[in-house]
């Protein structure tokens, strides 16, 4: 064996222990990064998740009367069928208007500590209010919403 394939022995040894270690440390990280997603929802004080509630929800995700043109839900960009997103490179809301985003996903939502890709929503609480905002979203403002589903029996009862 010659001198130089010796050394060179000895410093592909070298990467590949060295790589071997990136690894795991890198590993590690993701462990104490990502940890497995709960098989409960966190708890929201004063908001306990009653079926009523949840049904709720449900019942609003899909209600395209919270737009100004009765077209556009939660679902027309977090689209439930595929992944609670939208496929498209930005989201198309109100009048045809094209966002600055795609929309992220909503599955698993209840886990993020932050919403929206920027962070700027702390909870899903104050996230669901966004939306409801923003011109080329949905084109509706907060006091419209308040007679848009006015009279339906389902989202107008009280809630247990």
């Amino acid at each position: 064996m010659t001198r130089r394939a010796a050394l060179g022995g000895i410093v592909l040894t070298m990467i590949g222990v060295s790589t071997a270690a990136a690894q795991q440390t890198l590993v590690e990280q993701a462990r104490f990064a990502f940890r497995p997603i709960p098989h409960e929802p966190p708890a929201v004080e004063g908001l306990e998740a009653t079926p009523a509630r949840v049904e709720l929800g449900k019942m609003l995700y899909f209600e395209p009367r919270l737009s100004k043109s009765h077209t556009i839900s939660c679902n027309t960009c977090h689209s439930v069928g595929m992944a609670g997103i939208d496929p498209l490179e930005t989201s198309i809301g109100h009048r045809w208007q094209r966002g600055s985003r795609n929309a992220p996903t909503v599955f698993n939502a209840v886990f993020n500590t932050a919403q929206f890709w920027d962070g700027r929503a702390s909870d899903l609480e104050t996230q669901a209010a966004g939306p409801l905002l923003k011109p080329h979203r949905d084109g509706e403002q907060s006091r419209r919403h308040r007679g848009a589903t006015e009279g339906d029996p389902g989202l107008c009862r009280p809630i247990p």
